[in-house]
């Protein structure tokens, strides 16, 4: 889970706001007006996305995909969508985005369920790029033998710029603390979102990600950041990165790339033209 950055939005005349728990995260959906579409079927949608798309479950698109790598798979357009973003984030990550660090992530300790115990760490092993692990084609996907994949890293900044494309003109959407807002906001200059630091960024057809280590830690240098470099947690000078980009969907990949690879990967990642703003958080030492 991403910590947490909600907009400050308070109720007011002309405000609405929506609240739920999905993919195990506090959502918030603010918009001025009614939303164009009701707070209850955006909320189904989600559920239906976390279901489709999760990997804790055995019956999902997901799993079926990992469950028989080595064969091609027929995909929704959804997951085609995600699977095709995710190999041109591994790209522009220069490989520090790799969604096929899933079973890195599980032999480092992470528990294969939400609510399973951590397994015992094995000697790790680095991460193919992600092109060679995975095929793409129209309708279809195919994951080499002995490799699965995990979206959790990258679809909540896709989905969170959905969502305000459903709410509306004037609209801001939190997704575990993947941020997307578009309009003028409440007070005509941007929608305010409060970053886990405490700062408060005004943002106005853009977005906000945080990605840190200090969540989802199962021991000391444990944690849910896997560096596929190396196939172990992350162990940059940085644990932390807050992003202020174009969109929700580059904000989140970018934040996490800025965690995996230190300040060298924030300063080149910072002259994107999509990217407005990184502000990291040094390791202590």
């Amino acid at each position: 889970m991403r910590p947490r950055a909600l907009p400050q939005a308070g109720p007011r005349a002309g405000t609405s706001i929506h609240s739920c728990t999905v993919f195990t995260c506090d959502i918030t959906l603010v918009c001025q007006g009614p939303p164009a579409v009701p707070f209850a079927e955006i909320e189904w949608r989600l559920r239906e996305l976390d279901r489709r798309f999760t990997r804790f479950t055995a019956d999902s698109e997901l799993s079926r995909l990992n469950a028989g790598a080595g064969r091609w798979h027929d995909i929704s357009p959804e997951l085609h969508r995600l699977l095709a973003h995710a190999l041109n984030v591994a790209m522009a990550s220069d490989g520090l985005i790799n969604i096929a660090v899933l079973p890195r992530l599980v032999a480092a300790g992470y528990p294969d369920s939400l609510d399973g115990p951590a397994v015992p760490a094995v000697d790790p092993v680095p991460v193919p790029p992600l092109t060679s692990v995975l095929e793409l084609r129209r309708r279809q996907a195919r994951l080499q033998p002995g490799h699965a994949v995990d979206l959790g890293g990258l679809a909540k900044g896709v989905w969170a710029d959905d969502v305000v494309s459903w709410l509306g003109p004037d609209s801001a959407a939190s997704l575990g603390g993947d941020v997307s807002c578009r309009g003028p906001g409440p007070r005509g200059e941007g929608w305010p979102v409060e970053t886990p630091s405490g700062q408060v960024v005004v943002v106005r057809d853009g977005a906000v990600a945080t990605s840190g280590t200090a969540k989802r830690r199962w021991g000391e240098g444990l944690h849910h950041l896997i560096d596929p470099r190396t196939g172990c947690p992350s162990m940059s000078d940085v644990d932390e990165a807050t992003v202020v980009a174009s969109t929700g969907a580059c904000a989140d990949w970018v934040a996490t790339a800025a965690v995996v690879g230190g300040t060298a990967a924030a300063q080149r990642l910072s002259a994107r033209t999509d990217v407005l703003d990184i502000s990291l958080r040094p390791v202590k030492e």
